[in-house]
């Protein structure tokens, strides 16, 4: 069991996981279980076996020889069959139907953010968000849009982890776990959009170089994936102020870099207002969100998160704090939120989203299955890392 003198950020990793699993079992097996407290209680205890497990649960996949990718495949089989078996119009997320209803009104030349969902809601992200997901709008399928997440997720993982590889644990993880098939179902891209910001920070250090193609590769791409959520601002806050204090970027080229992104950002725009700025002006993406929470309540968490930037020691501390950031973001969110309109219809109504706090999870589990201390033997761990 965790002792408390050996309480660090790996256990504060997996309690946010719990978290968020625990409240989505509270919610949701609260409408077919009386015994709804005693199953997210069980599920709670199943992941805390899987990590404390880990290296067994390993050795078995090796032993079975059975890869990521296998399980990949696996998990999409599964997923068709729940997006088969579960019409998005059966619940009451409106997701798929914001994306729906914005490119609808924009192959009918009207101005996007007019748009309504069948939960009569605008659009609320911005506009990559959209882009991202036009594929798979056309594809009339934007349940296989929230299955690339876990792909995007596992592969990075198997990638990045060395020489230990936890990519079949850190699957089971995602698989298994509520909030994730509940995205699959409703067609939510939460975890996916996270994973994209996830990927965008490990790559800027891993591949970033001071000069003017690097700026302009990672200040386009930072420009698009924020053009998604106003939200993730916070971990390209906590990365870059990591960065200029260990020197992987200067001054000068961090604001290359965000004028860059800035007028990447503003492009976005372009083709969904143009001959549509005065309609711009009374609904927009920025109206949207703080209407959800008031803009000074977001200025306090990204200075929240340019002072948590400070106890980051290392590159793996990024991933940490802008998990917390996020997950504190959300949490005075719902907070705010049932303080205006009472526990019940904050949490049960959904008037606030719970799915929100999947915002975090990318980095909280990212962190969670890096540098772990290896129990393996060197034969074993070779294999883990060529193979699964």
């Amino acid at each position: 069991m965790m002792q408390l003198k050996s309480f660090d950020k790996k256990d504060m990793s997996l309690i946010i996981f719990l978290v968020v699993n625990f409240l989505f079992g509270i919610k949701y097996l609260s409408r077919i279980s009386s015994y709804y407290v005693l199953f997210s209680l069980l599920i709670v205890a199943f992941y805390t076996f899987i990590w404390l497990k880990k290296e067994e649960i390993t050795r078995l996949f090796i032993k079975l020889k059975v890869s990521t990718e296998i399980l990949l495949i696996l998990y999409l089989i599964f997923s068709i069959s729940l997006l088969y078996l579960v019409p998005k119009e059966s619940l009451n997320v409106d997701r798929w139907s914001v994306i729906s209803s914005f490119w609808q009104n924009y192959f009918n030349n009207e101005y996007v953010y007019y748009a309504k969902s069948v939960a009569n809601n605008y659009p609320g992200p911005m506009p990559f968000y959209f882009i991202l997901a036009l594929p798979f709008y056309l594809m009339n399928e934007l349940g296989f849009f929230s299955f690339s997440g876990i792909v995007l997720f596992v592969l990075l993982i198997k990638k990045h982890q060395k020489p230990l590889n936890y990519a079949s644990i850190s699957f089971l993880f995602i698989a298994t776990s509520l909030f994730y098939n509940w995205e699959i179902c409703s067609r939510s891209n939460l975890f996916i959009n996270g994973s994209l910001i996830l990927i965008s920070i490990v790559y800027f250090f891993e591949k970033y170089k001071k000069n003017l193609s690097a700026n302009l590769i990672f200040g386009i791409i930072f420009g698009l994936f924020i053009s998604t959520r106003n939200v993730f601002v916070i971990p390209y806050i906590v990365a870059f102020l990591f960065a200029l204090r260990t020197k992987k970027i200067d001054f000068k080229n961090t604001f290359y870099i965000g004028i860059i992104a800035i007028t990447t950002f503003a492009a976005t725009f372009l083709p969904f207002v143009w001959n549509h700025f005065e309609d711009f002006k009374l609904m927009n993406p920025f109206i949207v969100q703080t209407s959800l929470m008031p803009s000074e309540y977001t200025a306090l968490f990204i200075f929240i998160s340019v002072i948590l930037s400070f106890f980051c020691k290392k590159e793996t501390d990024i991933y940490f704090y802008s998990g917390l950031t996020l997950f504190l973001t959300i949490l005075f969110y719902f907070g705010y939120t049932i303080f205006n309109y009472g526990f019940n219809n904050s949490f049960y109504e959904s008037t606030a989203d719970i799915s929100y706090f999947i915002l975090c999870l990318p980095f909280v589990i990212y962190h969670l299955f890096l540098n772990g201390k290896s129990e393996f033997t060197s034969n074993e761990t070779e294999i883990i890392s060529s193979k699964y």
